[in-house]
């Protein structure tokens, strides 16, 4: 057995190649060329048998090409089939040219004693041959089912045409499985003329009757000894693409172990009788890493991502496609980007948590191509060249990828106390307000969050949550792996200068108007004296919960007027305070005495109002006898008896106002309930009832 040295990856995620920049595409060969189909797929190294292989270091073994099975000396690339077998432990290898630096890449990733095989294009390198590392000891089998041509003039045969991805073969809907050791003879698509001497396809098998393999080989022809997709215990999914020898029947598919099968086709190779062009011919570059999603959000469930392509002139790519640590039993579909999603797979899983590789030739679009994945996964996709030709055209607006929702059990106090305390997606929130859309939707706002995140915490000094009945979208800046602040993020130094969202309500323009706190640290740790600059007002998109915009609105200064909103049928009221915290005014709590907010103004509510939605207009204050548009003659509202009266939220019930406010903030012990006829009070302490203090230093 040929032994791969273990190599530890520190920036390693299971067991797929470390994320790495990859550096600028550049060709291997400097030239165009055109593909000749094996006249059936050939064994051309085995390290079972120490066959075709020799040793470059422990991990690193070369096998020249050329000269062997057919392959021709000015052969530049070659079309194989890479299977590993009795593999130690979970890993990958990868395929290169021969002499070059082993790329960030990877052709086939297994698990421990795994039999997996996929598909590769390798550019040819010194010796006409290509190196092959593995990331722990396993062994590799190489079967070669072509070669590409240099060329530089038109050709006829040998160029690809890419097709639509079309389904052409499912058992499942047809004559059930194939049994042990059965086959199946497939005609050639529709509209691929009879001297195509290739097809460019995706073979799935599952539901395995046992362990075994799966080969593709021309109609009409010997089975060979290779295989194309292999099994190693019952009722798996496995897929495996490769560019497969035809002939004018079309190609047989034999099962060894049994199983349904499932093919996809996304292009063919023209035969003698095609108009010469130079679409279609093949250019092989160095491998080269175009997507890799492990650094920002996963590929959600129905979520597309695109990619374009660094060179212009392609009409397809050949590329491998990887699932990262699924995170379920799913696939992917590769295809052109802002084009209808076909019926297809390039590459599945069997079950939550592996990691599985897969050739594709994917037709591209003037936007490049899209992964849609059934289920959450990490995706990579490696490049090993592409096809020339026109791009088809884009007729679709961009896909999204949406992060799910994470739901709760109900909306009762139970559950949404529930749903909080499981800390997904969010571990810690501080200061909720609720908004409540149109549509019945809710909009929940926060200050200081630490958001779960790829397996840590990050702190972000506002998001917010969109609750759709029991469930709840995610609403953050950055991506999955890095968020960052919803609103403002440009403007905010963490724990320095930054922005805490207050009241909110939908405004007359129908969208979401958020009065925003401007928040400065003048102590040298995060809140030891804090204070509000003043005031902004974002507006966001009630569709999408988008922040469309922000900017300063009221006057700077302590009294942060839009703390808490509510609207009668006239009126948008806004409640203000101060919101110094902490290292301002010696306090006694219950437990030691600390430095707290700033008594002097954080025991005083004002109001402030406007017409109702209108929160860009002029906002009057109450005096005590008037409203006026003089704010330094608004006076305290609520009874406050010198508490410190920090948070406190108002609302309109529709008969009068409630106000339900906790009293010294961290360290209080009662929640007090208060209730007027008008915005502006009087006010009267209705109940009272006693809290948990969550902090007492």
């Amino acid at each position: 057995m040929w032994r791969a040295a273990l190599v530890a990856l520190a920036v390693m995620v299971g067991s797929v190649a470390p994320v790495l920049v990859p550096a600028p595409a550049r060709a291997s060969t400097g030239v165009t060329t055109r593909f000749e189909p094996a006249p059936t797929p050939c064994r051309v190294a085995d390290t079972r048998e120490g066959r075709g292989i020799r040793s470059i270091d422990p991990a690193v073994f070369r096998v020249t090409m050329t000269g062997s099975c057919g392959v021709p000396a000015d052969a530049a690339a070659v079309s194989l089939t890479v299977t590993t077998t009795r593999s130690t432990a979970p890993g990958f290898v990868t395929v290169w040219p021969a002499g070059t630096p082993r790329p960030t890449v990877s052709n086939v990733n297994h698990g421990t004693r795994e039999d997996r095989a996929n598909g590769a294009i390798v550019a040819l390198g010194v010796e006409g041959a290509v190196d092959v590392y593995g990331s722990v000891p396993t062994d590799v089998v190489l079967d070669v089912t072509g070669w590409f041509i240099p060329t530089s003039e038109p050709a006829t045969a040998g160029r690809m045409v890419p097709l639509t991805p079309t389904r052409i073969y499912d058992s499942r809907s047809a004559a059930g499985p194939l049994p042990r050791g059965g086959s199946i003879t497939l005609p050639l698509p529709a509209g691929v003329p009879a001297d195509a001497t290739a097809l460019a396809l995706n073979l799935t098998t599952t539901a395995p009757n046992q362990p075994g393999f799966f080969t593709v080989h021309p109609a009409g022809t010997p089975r060979p000894l290779a295989s194309t997709l292999n099994t190693d215990r019952p009722g798996q999914t496995r897929a495996a693409g490769s560019i497969v020898p035809v002939s004018p029947a079309g190609v047989t598919i034999y099962a060894d172990g049994g199983g349904h099968v499932i093919v996809d086709v996304t292009g063919y190779v023209t035969g003698s009788s095609a108009p010469s062009s130079v679409d279609g011919l093949f250019v092989p570059v160095d491998p080269f890493r175009l997507v890799d999603t492990r650094g920002g959000d996963p590929v959600w469930p129905a979520g597309t991502i695109e990619a374009a392509l660094p060179v212009t002139g392609v009409a397809a790519v050949a590329a491998n496609v990887t699932m990262v640590e699924a995170g379920a039993w799913g696939f992917v579909t590769a295809y052109p980007a802002r084009t209808g999603l076909p019926v297809t797979s390039s590459v599945n899983v069997s079950a939550a948590g592996e990691t599985t590789a897969n050739l594709a030739v994917i037709p591209v679009s003037t936007d490049g191509i899209a992964l849609t994945s059934h289920a959450t996964t990490d995706a990579l996709v490696d490049v090993a060249g592409w096809f020339t030709g026109p791009a088809a055209a884009s007729t679709l607006p961009p896909g999204a990828n949406l992060r799910p929702p994470v739901c709760a059990s109900g909306i009762g106090a139970a559950a949404l106390t529930e749903f909080f305390d499981r800390g997904d997606p969010y571990t810690g929130v501080d200061y909720q307000r609720s908004i409540y859309l149109p549509d019945g939707r809710v909009l929940w706002v926060f200050q200081d969050v630490f958001i779960r995140s790829r397996g840590r915490e990050v702190f972000v000094h506002n998001a917010g949550l969109l609750q759709t009945g029991a469930c709840f979208q995610p609403l953050h800046g950055g991506t999955y792996a890095n968020p960052t602040d919803w609103i403002l993020p440009e403007l905010t130094t963490r724990e320095r200068r930054w922005f805490w969202p207050l009241g909110g309500e939908v405004g007359t323009d129908g969208q979401v108007n958020l009065v925003v706190a401007e928040m400065r640290e003048n102590g040298t740790r995060y809140l030891d004296r804090t204070e509000p600059l003043g005031t902004w007002l974002a507006t966001i998109r009630t569709s999408d919960l988008a922040v469309t915009g922000a900017a300063p609105w009221a006057a700077p200064g302590p009294d942060l007027t839009g703390w808490s909103i509510t609207s009668d049928a006239t009126w948008t009221y806004l409640y203000g305070q101060c919101h110094r915290q902490f290292g301002w005014t010696m306090f006694a709590f219950p437990g030691p005495p600390v430095y707290a907010h700033d008594l002097g103004c954080s025991a005083t509510v004002t109001v402030a109002r406007v017409p109702r939605g209108q929160l860009t207009a002029t906002p009057e204050y109450w005096d005590g006898a008037r409203w006026t548009t003089d704010r330094t003659r608004a006076v305290g509202v609520m009874p406050t008896l010198g508490r410190l009266i920090n948070p406190s939220q108002v609302v309109f019930d529709g008969s009068r106002f409630v106000a339900v406010t906790k009293e010294g903030d961290w360290w209080g012990t009662k929640v007090l309930v208060d209730v007027a006829p008008a915005a502006q009070g009087p006010w009267r302490t209705v109940a009272e009832y006693t809290s948990i203090p969550l902090c007492a230093d």
